[in-house]
């Protein structure tokens, strides 16, 4: 039979191991880490985060200078400061989710290789049945993927810059011609990632490439240049642009 002593300090490590477990979980409840693939939908200050992987699929020896983490992180901030409405005001949080240089690129089992980057133009109407095969599932809500390519036409060859933007039933992605990184030519990226959300083209009349104009600007119509791209998004493009957002899984 133990003694009045020895059930004393049993009693005692019991309620000390409850009081350590009972300051375990309290240190528990700190929000745990994000799952692998997900990402926040909003951030700090309110704004919807859009999750943005980048794909390098050329390796033309002029365009792999672009081919680093440092220059995918560029194209995250050019979105960020130039994706606004026409008071300047942000619409979207966009954040480099995921970056797959060129050597990874050429590793994937898919036609895509073959459908972009060739001396040929691309058909339009097969690219997402490839895209979907490369990727056949985003790993994050809202994720938009820019593969970074080579453009050809017959007019031009490779001198061709043409960049294009696809919903793709709710997966949506990006052809940015290597060319227009670094913000060149008439707002590249941010000019499609209008395109991903919704918006067409507008025309702006007797418009010349100095001309500052609305980021969907086109030469399209016929009836001026695109001009600079550099006017905010317009409330009712807002609009469109936050429908089209509500609308991605």
């Amino acid at each position: 039979m133990q003694s009045k002593v020895g059930l004393r300090e049993i009693c005692m490590k019991k309620t000390l191991l409850v009081i350590t477990g009972t300051l375990l979980c309290v240190s528990c409840t700190t929000r745990p880490p994000l799952p692998l693939g997900e990402t926040p939908k909003v951030s700090t200050d309110g704004r919807p985060i859009i999750p943005v992987t980048f794909v390098f699929t050329t390796n033309s020896p002029e365009a792999t200078k672009f081919d680093n983490y440092q220059q995918m992180r560029k194209e995250i901030k050019i979105l960020n400061k130039y994706y606004v409405d026409d008071k300047n005001n942000k619409i979207f949080k966009f954040k480099l989710h995921r970056y797959i240089p060129y050597e990874e690129f050429s590793k994937l089992h898919c036609d895509l290789k073959q459908q972009i980057n060739q001396p040929y133009p691309i058909t339009i109407e097969t690219i997402p049945a490839s895209v979907n095969t490369c990727f056949p599932k985003r790993t994050a809500s809202k994720e938009v993927i820019v593969f970074i390519y080579d453009a050809y036409s017959t007019k031009w060859k490779f001198e061709d810059v043409t960049s294009r933007a696809f919903r793709n039933n709710g997966k949506p992605f990006i052809l940015l011609d290597w060319n227009r990184l670094n913000y060149n030519i008439q707002a590249g990226s941010v000019h499609e990632m209008g395109h991903v959300f919704g918006l067409k083209h507008v025309c702006a009349p007797k418009a010349t490439k100095r001309t500052p104009t609305n980021i969907m600007a086109s030469a399209e119509c016929k009836l001026g240049s695109g001009g600079l791209r550099n006017l905010g998004f317009t409330p009712v493009q807002l609009q469109t642009i936050l429908s089209t957002y509500k609308q991605y899984p």
